[in-house]
């Protein structure tokens, strides 16, 4: 909450201050309202990681495993629209879809088929699973210019997310010493996401913008092997806006 209050006060602050700038200059047209649609690309830093342990018997006594996995950096896509009522306030949706692979690192502790309480240590590891996340914001907008090309808007709203990860568990065969990494695709879903962004676009023409985007989008869900898993988060990109 502290992170989220310092953004909304230094967004604020810019909005602030491209409003002084602005005030004696001419606003384009263009900006009296109106529907408009939204294309952008970018990525997200975070990286993730969380742990998957088990036991499982052997040659009579019980062995062990642990799985590290880690979810890497995300390639993000993002469409969105909406509609202003006038020069600032409108509203807005938007569906993106963030990215990314995700390593695994296992170790195995064995039972010895000849000696009770010796153990034989298996490192497993596999670097290509995936892991995914589909956003949905629903946002209010508030859009002021800076200069006459150059405007700042400012969203926020809830975000509701759909996260799948390729979750990785040990499989031992019965009474060997043959250990291997199996995957399942576990899914889940939340509502209590939010997100808070600000975008920077320079219009080209009446029509036309590109610009520079950063925004959290972010929740946890909890999938059958990991609860509490953070999901989304700092996203940073670029867009092309297209006003109708």
């Amino acid at each position: 909450m502290t992170k989220t209050m310092h953004i909304a006060a230094m967004v604020v602050g810019l909005l602030a201050a491209g409003a002084s700038a602005a005030g004696a200059q001419t606003l384009n047209p263009t900006m009296d309202g109106g529907p408009f649609i939204s294309l952008a690309v970018g990525g997200q830093p975070q990286t993730r990681s969380f742990t998957n342990a088990g036991t499982f018997p052997s040659f009579g006594e019980t062995g062990q495993f642990q799985v590290n996995q880690n979810i890497g950096r995300a390639f993000v896509a993002d469409v969105s629209g909406g509609y202003l009522f006038g020069k600032h306030l409108g509203v807005g949706v938007g569906v993106w879809l963030a990215r990314s692979k995700s390593a695994v690192a296992a170790s195995v502790a064995i039972p010895d088929p000849l000696f009770f309480g010796r153990f034989t240590n298996v490192s497993l590891d596999d670097e290509d699973q995936k892991a995914s996340t589909i956003g949905v914001n629903l946002m209010l907008i508030w859009t002021q210019p800076i200069s006459n090309k150059l405007d700042a808007t400012i969203s926020l709203g809830p975000t509701f997310t759909r996260t799948s990860v390729d979750v990785a568990s040990v499989n031992v065969a019965a009474n060997s010493q043959t250990a291997t990494l199996s995957f399942e695709s576990q899914s889940a879903t939340s509502a209590k996401g939010g997100n808070l962004g600000l975008d920077l676009d320079y219009r080209m023409n009446e029509q036309y913008s590109v610009g520079v985007f950063g925004r959290y989008a972010g929740t946890e869900v909890n999938l059958p092997a990991v609860e509490k898993l953070k999901v989304g988060g700092f996203q940073v990109g670029g867009i092309v806006r297209y006003r109708f």
